[in-house]
């Protein structure tokens, strides 16, 4: 929770040693802390614009989604193809590579996806983390049948 990550970063560096070494034990050896702490929300974050002035904005930078679904370097991936291949094409016929029209190019190609993949994860992550009545009733029936369904079964 934020609440329990304010509190790690605002700890002693021996507490949150202890803290750390409780959690992840000593498999790695030993833990030195270097420099302050951050907290960081796990929460979707999306950029208001993929682009500004001969810049396009890529990657984390362009949306933050929680990483729980595992595919923010895909999707940056994702980005650094459709952004290559609008530049490269630009190029091959003269455009300025860094004009807003071609950039533009760019945001259309990428924020629909974008948007599409970061709304479906947050709902996955606010589906799991929800602990209403009706939500985790939905939420149970919905993994049973994929657990019984073969097809379902397979497709997850």
């Amino acid at each position: 929770s934020t609440r329990r990550g304010e509190a790690l970063r605002s700890a002693s560096d021996e507490a949150f040693h202890a803290h750390l070494t409780r959690r992840f034990g000593d498999f790695l050896g030993g833990l030195t802390i270097e420099g302050p702490r951050f907290v960081y929300p796990l929460s979707l974050q999306l950029a208001e614009s993929l682009t500004a002035p001969r810049m396009a904005i890529i990657g984390d930078a362009a949306h933050g989604v929680h990483p729980v679904a595992g595919q923010g370097l895909n999707m940056g991936l994702k980005d650094v193809a459709a952004l290559s291949e609008v530049l490269t094409e630009a190029a091959r016929i003269g455009e300025d590579i860094g004009s807003e029209l071609v950039l533009e190019r760019y945001a259309r190609w990428r924020r629909f996806d974008t948007a599409a993949l970061a709304a479906g994860f947050d709902g996955f992550v606010r589906l799991f983390s929800n602990d209403i009545a009706p939500v985790r009733l939905a939420r149970d029936l919905g993994m049973a049948a994929v657990n019984r369904i073969a097809p379902l079964r397979r497709a997850f």
